[in-house]
């Protein structure tokens, strides 16, 4: 989706005398000039990119100096003036002062090679620059990521808030705050307030009775038999003199607990439903592996202060994943929250990258399984085989000489790719006399060349297919040994769960190890095979003729042969053939190109093609970008093998299309890019464990769906998921979108949260007093969300969206009444504010990258 015409300065030449439009210089021939009856001059322009500000000058000549001028007036692209009245002609001029070229950069890289910016990234990488943001993304093993470990807070105490509707719970008419323990621990809090409203800016009353600790326990908060040992603790403190030290010898790890096994407080008086209230405190929890949770008896949700964030967050996930107890809900999960969460965001848009150019399906492995298995029982190994391919290539791209080879490679052992394409159960049986007895599945050989390597029609025929289709017939699934994972000549387990049973023995349901990738030499196909050969004129393969590379490709490529025969192999021999095409595909000129313009249509824009002719004596920038990529894929700076991902990617991250004003706002959004994007836009770190925005990640799986049918791990055309604009953009689509940032930014607690799901909370009132920016000022806070949501727009190009801004910060919900943002309530002032972030988000420009 291209915004804006590229230029800098327009030129606009007229006659006094002629009182009429006249022609400009601007390159699509829409910039002009008019006079109205009054002798009034009218130049209207196109935005120029990332312009922070906008110059009208004047000169009467061409070759005189350019003056700014001064009568007239500048707005929405368009400048009013009066006639001068110095000369019969003259010419105007029109430039801008445009973001920093490091900066815009800086800006773009976000956008493109991580998941979209968050505001603490927007400084950080401003401050460290392009090229030093590129090296460390490029080397993300050197990147220190703990997404995926548990979560070990900063000594120190931490502060939580939390928002939600009022309760009356128990008898219908008390509420009761809770405050304990997931399981036996202690931990210390301290300062806790209840106040009425979405935000707590301290001069609110405070509803907790002796929410200090300053007093005795007695009369304000009760114990009970397991939290009778908790005590006022004066060495210990937050503020003031003491603090809870609450101590729950409660030993049921997760229990859920009410007012007999809590320390706990009668609210009163009685909280109102139709409320919102507020609740905060301080914890302190040392080295504790338990969870505090603070809560109003009977309130929907729970809130559970991240002690050990790995139960629910991507540790917890992957732990789940790690021992094959996960779901594909626990997969699209934590594969959305590491997208949001990790500082690898390059490898993050890689490995999906990989998932999706590598594509399998989820059901389709799930309904081999469910065959073999017990009714219900295939989810979780099904999802296994989704997880172990996502992982491998994610740590394969942690190396610094990984090769697409390498990632090639990953994706024909991966059993869900064995099942999605019919590899499975494909054979080559042939006879005494060399007849073939049963036909190969061409599915794995025709999307090898298609979809995964050459492109299509793309220096192939059906007859390579079928010669392929051969090569992998044995390549197959068994459940393996714990041990034998990744040994491909492994047998069925025999590890046995009841190495004693008397029936059943070996069911799948008795053997401990999981599905692998497993060599059956009996199902081979063990004749020569002959893969990009001529054919004679009867249409027999030609066995001593092989293809030439064609003359478009141009030099080292143009002219080479690049046949493959493999010989006649047998018994655990023939897996070589698979090997041997997966080395000879890799880095042949036709999957270069075809790789490297997907590359750039992920990275740049969409408008990029196969089937260059780089023999041309004048090329376009798309053209010469590709070229460039491939002879780094040739010739990798570094040395070492062909098909190194990261030379090419440096070659990509450097060109002027991808850092320039043309690589802002030149393509659409997916709807996984929209998703991740809107949480990480406003997700901010408090220091304290927090986040100002964060996500279970379940949220968004459904609004993946519902906003273009995009379900991770499941799509069933091999072609992956689209990376242009046009499938994913209509009515419907972006209609989801809208319901989806509305959702996201509804205050936890209040109706109508379910399209973004309960868990994600965002919370943009948070963020600005974070970054300290007034949330009274209506000016302020528009311009703040402008430069974190739009950052390589320029000032000078959303005047229009800053006016929207804040005349909806000033008015009252009628869209009509003034009503200042400085004069609101605190939870007016934060419903407000959310709603003014949420009209940003759903506007065209957001959904740009």
């Amino acid at each position: 989706m291209k915004s804006f015409i590229k230029h800098t300065t327009i030129w606009i030449a007229f006659t006094y005398a002629l009182f009429t439009t006249v022609s400009g210089s601007a390159d699509d021939g829409s910039a002009g000039l008019t006079f109205t009856t009054q002798g009034q001059a009218i130049v209207r322009f196109d935005p120029i990119p990332s312009a922070l500000t906008y110059r009208v000058e004047h000169t009467t000549a061409l070759g005189e100096p350019f003056s700014q001028s001064v009568d007239g007036s500048l707005g929405a692209f368009q400048w009013t003036g009066t006639q001068p009245e110095t000369a019969d002609t003259g010419y105007f001029r029109i430039s801008a002062q445009t973001i920093p070229a490091a900066d815009l950069a800086a800006f773009n890289l976000l956008n493109r090679i991580a998941y979209g910016p968050t505001p603490d990234e927007l400084e950080r990488v401003q401050r460290l620059g392009p090229d030093a943001f590129v090296a460390e993304q490029l080397a993300a093993e050197t990147l220190p990521d703990t997404t995926d470990t548990p979560f070990e807070f900063v000594p120190g105490w931490k502060h939580m808030s939390f928002t939600g509707q009022g309760t009356t719970a128990q008898n219908g008419t008390v509420t009761y705050l809770y405050l304990y323990l997931d399981g036996a621990g202690e931990a210390y809090v301290d300062d806790v307030r209840l106040v009425a409203g979405a935000a707590d800016d301290g001069t609110q009353v405070n509803l907790v009775k002796n929410g200090d600790f300053e007093a005795a326990l007695a009369g304000t908060w009760a114990t009970t038999a397991t939290t009778t040992n908790s005590s006022r603790n004066a060495e210990f403190v937050h503020s003031g003199a003491a603090s809870l030290h609450l101590v729950d010898t409660d030993d049921t790890d997760g229990a859920g607990k009410t007012l007999g096994t809590s320390v706990s407080q009668t609210v009163t008086p009685a909280l109102s439903t139709s409320q919102t209230y507020t609740v905060s405190f301080w914890y302190y929890t040392g080295d504790s592996p338990r969870n505090l949770i603070v809560r109003l008896g009977g309130w929907g949700t729970e809130n559970r202060v991240a002690l050990n964030p790995g139960k629910g967050g991507p540790a917890g996930l992957r732990a789940a994943l790690d021992a094959s107890t996960g779901t594909i809900t626990t997969l699209r999960s934590w594969h959305l929250q590491r997208a949001i969460r990790s500082p690898r965001q390059l490898n993050e848009i890689l490995r999906q990258f990989c998932e999706n150019h590598f594509v399998t399906q989820y059901s389709k492995t799930f309904n081999y399984l469910d065959g073999k298995l017990p009714n219900g029982e295939a989810a979780q190994p099904a999802t296994r085989t989704e997880y172990q391919e996502n992982q491998r290539w994610a740590e394969a791209l942690l190396k610094p000489n990984v090769t697409f080879l390498d990632l090639l490679k990953i994706s024909a052992e991966s059993p869900a790719m064995i099942v999605y394409l019919d590899t499975v159960g494909s054979t080559g049986a042939v006879d005494s006399k060399g007849k073939v007895t049963k036909i190969a599945n061409e599915n794995f050989g025709r999307e090898l060349l298609e979809l995964f390597t050459f492109g299509v029609d793309n220096g192939y025929n059906q007859q390579d297919i079928v010669q392929q289709s051969r090569a992998w017939t044995g390549w197959t699934v068994e459940f393996t040994a714990p041990g034998d994972e990744f040994n491909p000549f492994a047998k069925k387990s025999t590890t046995y769960i009841d190495p004693n049973a008397v029936t059943n023995k070996n069911n799948y349901t008795n053997l401990l190890g999981q599905w692998s990738f497993i060599f059956k030499s009996a199902n081979h196909y063990t004749g020569p095979k002959y893969h990009f050969f001529e054919s004679n004129p009867d249409g027999t393969l030609a066995t001593n003729q092989m293809k030439t590379v064609p003359a478009r490709f141009g030099a080292p490529w143009a002219g080479k042969t690049y046949g493959l025969q493999l010989p006649a192999r047998s018994g655990t021999n023939g897996i070589q053939d698979g090997y041997d095409i997966l080395a000879h595909l890799a880095n042949q000129p036709f999957t270069e190109e075809y790789l490297c313009v997907k590359l750039c249509r992920l990275f740049v824009h969409d408008d990029f093609a196969h089937g260059y002719d780089f023999t041309d004596a004048v090329t376009t920038p798309e053209e010469d970008l590709v070229h460039r990529m491939m002879l780094a894929w040739e010739n990798p700076s570094e040395g070492g093998a062909k098909g190194q991902i990261r030379p090419v990617l440096k070659v990509l991250f450097a060109s002027d299309l991808f850092r320039s004003s043309l690589g802002s706002a030149q393509k659409v959004k997916t709807p996984l890019e929209y998703a991740v994007s809107t949480v990480r836009a406003l997700r901010a770190n408090r220091g304290d464990g927090r986040f100002t925005a964060d996500t279970d990640g379940t949220g968004l799986i459904d609004v993946l769906k519902r906003a273009g049918q995009m379900q991770l791990f499941e799509r069933a055309e091999p072609n992956g998921y689209p990376e242009t604009a046009a499938p994913w953009i209509s009515a419907g689509t972006l209609s989801e979108r809208l319901r989806f940032v509305q959702s996201a930014l509804i205050k936890p607690g209040d109706s109508g949260r379910g399209d973004a799901g309960t868990q994600t909370v965002i919370d943009p009132v948070g963020l600005l007093r974070l970054k300290n920016i007034s949330v009274t000022d209506s000016g302020a806070v528009a311009d703040y969300f402008l430069s974190v949501l739009f950052p390589t727009e320029g000032k000078a190009n959303l005047a229009e969206y800053r006016a929207l801004a804040v005349r909806f910060l000033d008015t009252a919900n009628d869209g009509a009444t003034v009503s200042n943002l400085s004069s609101l309530s605190v939870t007016d002032t934060d419903t407000r504010i959310r709603g003014a972030a949420s009209f940003l988000m759903t506007t065209a420009r957001f959904q740009e990258q």
